[in-house]
This record gives C-alpha cells, structure tokens and sequence, in this order.
C-alpha cells in the first residue's frame, strides 16, 4: 500500500525516496527506530526527577552508553505520571534534524499518524512493514510478520482489549486470524465504529505534536536555566529585604500593643485606688463619672474646682479609648494637669481635647507639632477644674 493511501497528504514519510516536506507538513519516521518502552517508576516522582530515574532505568535495562542514546517521555496526556518513554539512536535523530526533515512542521514515528481513539487500535501498512496505533497511548511499527506476533503478544498479556480494530488498505491475513481467536471486530471505515460504540477517532487529536522529535527538551530547558539563573540573587535579596521589612513591622507593631497595655493597666489601678475600690470596673468613664457626682453632693458644691488627682482620672477614662498616647502628665497647680500626648495627626489632637470637653473637662490645647525624633503629632494640652460640670 503507498503512504498516500496510509497517511494524509499532510504526512511525508522520510522512508519514500525524495520526499521532502514542507514547512505544513509533517515528517514520518519508521517507528522502529523510535520504539516505545514501558519502565516502571515510582508514582511519586516528578518533572526532571522523574527523566532522571527514568534513563537510569533505562540504560540499566539496554545496556547501552548514554550517549548512544535519546530518551524522552511519551507523554501526550501532558502528565507527570508517564511511565513510557520513546528511545531513539543519537546518530539517527541528529540526521532527522539536520537532513530533509529541517524545515518539517515536525517529526513524529509514523505509528503516531494514524487515526485513533480509546478502545481502537489501527493497524495499516507502508511498504513491507505493518504500522499498529494501540490506542492513543501506544503503538510500534515492524516487518508484517513480526507487528503480527507482537500484536498477538499483547492481546495476550494483561492489557485492556480493544472493542475493535480498524485497518487500512489490504487485509493482512494474520491479522483476520488475530481478530477471530481474540473475537475482535475488523472494521474497515471509520462510519462502522457508532455501532460498536466507540467514539469517532481522530488524526493528531491526543497531543501527538508534543512529541515533535525536532525538539530537543534537554537543550530547551538548559535554555531556560541559562535566563532564568540571572535573576535568582536579585529575586533572594528580594525576598530577605521583605522579610526583613515584615519582621519589623511585627517588632512595632508589638512594642505599641505593649504600650498600649501599660497605660490601661496604670488607668485602671488608678480608678481602682481612688474611685472604685470593690467591685470590676466595666465601663470607667461612666463609674468614675458617678464617684465624682457623688462627692460633689456629698459637699453641697455646685461648681467645685476638681484637685488635680481628680482631673487626670477623669482624663485617662477618656485618652484610655481614644488610642493618644501618654509622654508626660504635669500639674502647674493643685487644679491644674498639662498633659503630653502623641497622636497620628492633627485632626486626632483636636479629636482627643473635644472628647475631654465633652466628658466635663475645660480644656485647652497649648500647642501642637509633628516632631522629627518620633512618629505623629506632639500635643500638649492643659486641664482646668474651673466651673466645671461633671457629666455623668
């Protein structure tokens, strides 16, 4: 049969005397000088370590020098659990790639060309040899007496049966015997399969360009290590820098909560000693609010002048929710608190004096200024007991 029959015009076979292919077409090889073998591999081994052990494997099983040799996964599913793998004569496939196959589409072994689908296998011939597509997955290609007793081999083995087999061209009378003992279906056009219940098959439709023998995967990925290596220490110091950033952000970040926890700590030991010695503290504006309304009726005052120790309580109750935070506390008199606060900004520092007026206090904002040596706006604000009317 000739390969224009076997193959779509889209194929060259390399095998037909001074076939050259274009740019739109695709080489064909005899597939057997790529054969396919099966290797067993570990099922957790992936990517480049999964060649690694693979060739290992593989030369300890042909025992051949690696540079004899080419090996490549077959892996039209785009998988990191192959377990085949295609191996080629190095002599061979630099001729591929340097001879009339140069400005191919591809170079595939010629078994890949057939059409195919699951539960189908394809069998057809070029010349002497008989070229067999086991499914997707599988195939070979040998001198008609041989693919038949490797075919016959495998329909005896452990490995799924076809539903049917279709064949190209002239019946091979082995085959039609094969078929019988095995009782498999030969179909000779694709429009019998429906019937048999099997998808219609497809030419190049399981990822077979993938495994394009013009490719050398070993070169492309040295290719890729060489514009990839340049980038690693820029990508490291990266990767330090914002991990260093991160670190102190987390060491400020605590420092502040710890800040934080001191001032409601002292707030609280504060109300506790003065204003409300038995029982929790739940709310210390409201409480403290009361323990001072209560002591101005207790004296008969209706606008007393609070003593300083008064007026801070009261302040702390309102800085302790307002997240200012406490530098200095000075009394100028015994009626009188300055207090020091840092806040993020100025419209903070006029929301801190107007939560104080608003809880009683005749406040006074002295100044305030953002400051070089820390973070924020510097507040300085003074408090006065005159003509003061606790809320409660």
């Amino acid at each position: 049969m000739s390969a224009s029959t076997l193959f779509e015009e889209q194929f060259i076979h390399l095998d037909d005397h001074g076939a050259t292919p274009t740019k739109d077409q695709i080489a064909l090889v005899s597939g057997a000088d790529v054969p396919i073998l099966e290797l067993d591999l570990p099922s957790g081994l992936q990517g480049q370590a999964r060649e690694q052990v693979a060739r290992r494997q593989l030369l300890d099983r042909i025992g051949l020098d690696q540079q004899d040799i080419e090996m490549r996964p077959f892996e039209t599913e785009q998988s990191d659990r192959w377990s085949r793998v295609f191996v080629t004569d190095s002599a061979k496939l630099m001729d591929w790639r340097k001879g009339r196959a140069i400005k191919a589409r591809a170079v595939l072994p010629d078994f890949l060309a057939l059409t195919t689908a699951p539960d189908l296998w394809t069998v057809g011939r070029h010349g002497t040899s008989c070229v067999v597509r086991l499914g997707p997955y599988d195939g070979f290609s040998a001198p008609s007496p041989v693919a038949m007793t490797m075919l016959s081999r495998r329909l005896r083995s452990d490995v799924a049966r076809p539903k049917a087999i279709l064949f190209v061209g002239d019946l091979d009378p082995l085959l039609n015997l094969i078929a019988d003992e095995f009782d498999i279906p030969l179909v000779k056009t694709v429009d019998e399969l429906a019937a048999l219940n099997i998808e219609k098959p497809s030419i190049l439709g399981h990822g077979e360009i993938a495994m394009n023998l013009l490719r050398n995967p070993q070169l492309a990925r040295a290719r890729l290590q060489r514009l990839v290596l340049p980038w690693r220490w820029p990508a490291l110091f990266g990767l330090i820098a914002a991990g260093l950033w991160g670190a102190s952000e987390v060491i400020q970040t605590n420092r502040i909560v710890a800040q934080t926890r001191t001032v409601q700590s002292e707030t609280l030991a504060l109300v506790k000693t003065h204003f409300v010695p038995n029982g929790p503290i739940l709310d210390v504006r409201s409480q403290v609010g009361r323990e001072l309304t209560a002591l101005r009726n207790a004296t008969g005052s209706e606008a007393p002048q609070l003593p300083m120790l008064d007026l801070f309580a009261l302040a702390s109750s309102v800085l302790m929710s307002s997240g200012a935070m406490i530098e200095t506390v000075n009394s100028l008199n015994a009626d009188t608190v300055t207090l020091v606060l840092r806040v993020d900004t100025f419209a903070a520092a006029d929301r801190v004096a107007k939560e104080l007026t608003d809880a009683g206090l005749n406040t006074e904002i002295i100044e305030s200024l953002v400051s070089e040596a820390a973070d924020g706006v510097r507040t300085e604000i003074r408090l006065t007991g005159t003509q003061l009317e606790v809320q409660q």
